[in-house]
């Protein structure tokens, strides 16, 4: 395997598949300035890592039937990657960075573990095959549909798929026709729930700028209600009613002294 990676490419072309890497060799950073076409297909890699990012002329990627489960996101670096095959392998899911990759024009990862596809894949306007068989799908990016290249969107063999009924699935036609359909469908829902948000949002502010308000009235009418006694007018209403009853019970009082001083003085010369 050394005496092949030791020869370099020949004509843009690396063949390192049957072998038994585990890594991606650091010596392929030399080649960054000649490499473009690379199969490491058929060995023990676990990952493609951040080094892939320097491969900058790269046109095509084979690393099928690998163990890989994680490719960097440095792989958006390569620009000019036109097919990336990374079938028969672990992957999980595709970095978003993909999206960068705008020459794709053929993703291979048919019998991998991809339970999600990334919407930065409607950015790749050259693709014309998406092969994602026998995967863990449960749902496949409606947009796709506006990728105008797209021809072959391959999906069998994901058990779990909602996307589109069954017997659409192994029909590229009639599968991007239902993806089209329900983009449509989003298109026009998508601005009502964000109108509907948007009141609810209003609504739950002026709830809550009303019950601040109720709060405020109650606050200030028990404010106005201890200070009612302190108003000019009513100050001298009560003072006057308050020395109208105290001239009133001075009278009597008085009243009530005579009448004792009478009644006292008419005992006393009684006695007598």
């Amino acid at each position: 395997e050394y005496d092949d990676l030791a020869e370099g490419p020949v004509e843009g072309v690396l063949n390192l598949s049957h072998n038994t890497w585990k890594t991606l060799p650091p010596e392929l950073d030399d080649f960054s300035k000649t490499l473009l076409h690379l199969d490491v297909s058929n060995n023990n890699l676990s990952a493609i890592p951040p080094s892939i990012g320097n491969l900058v002329l790269l046109k095509s990627l084979d690393v099928s039937r690998n163990q890989i489960d994680i490719i960097d996101g440095a792989i958006g670096k390569c620009i000019r990657l036109r097919k990336l095959n990374v079938a028969a392998n672990r992957l999980e899911c595709f970095p978003e960075e993909i999206g960068n990759c705008i020459m794709l024009e053929e993703i291979i990862a048919n019998d991998n573990k991809l339970y999600t596809i990334p919407n930065k894949l409607e950015n790749l306007i050259a693709l014309s095959i998406l092969d994602v068989r026998n995967n863990d799908l449960t749902s496949i990016p409606t947009k796709l549909c506006r990728v105008p290249t797209l021809n072959q969107l391959l999906c069998e063999g994901n058990t779990q798929l909602t996307s589109a009924p069954e017997n659409m699935r192994c029909n590229s036609d009639l599968l991007l026709f239902c993806l089209e359909m329900q983009q449509k469908f989003i298109d026009i829902l998508d601005p009502k729930r964000r109108q509907q948000q948007e009141l609810q949002n209003n609504l739950y502010q002026l709830n809550a700028s009303v019950q601040d308000a109720r709060t405020q009235i109650d606050r200030l009418h028990e404010e106005i209600a201890s200070l009612e006694w302190e108003r000019p007018d009513q100050y001298i209403y009560w003072k006057g009613r308050f020395l109208k009853l105290m001239g009133y019970l001075w009278k009597k009082i008085l009243e009530l002294w005579d009448w004792v001083k009478v009644k006292f003085w008419r005992w006393w010369t009684g006695r007598q």
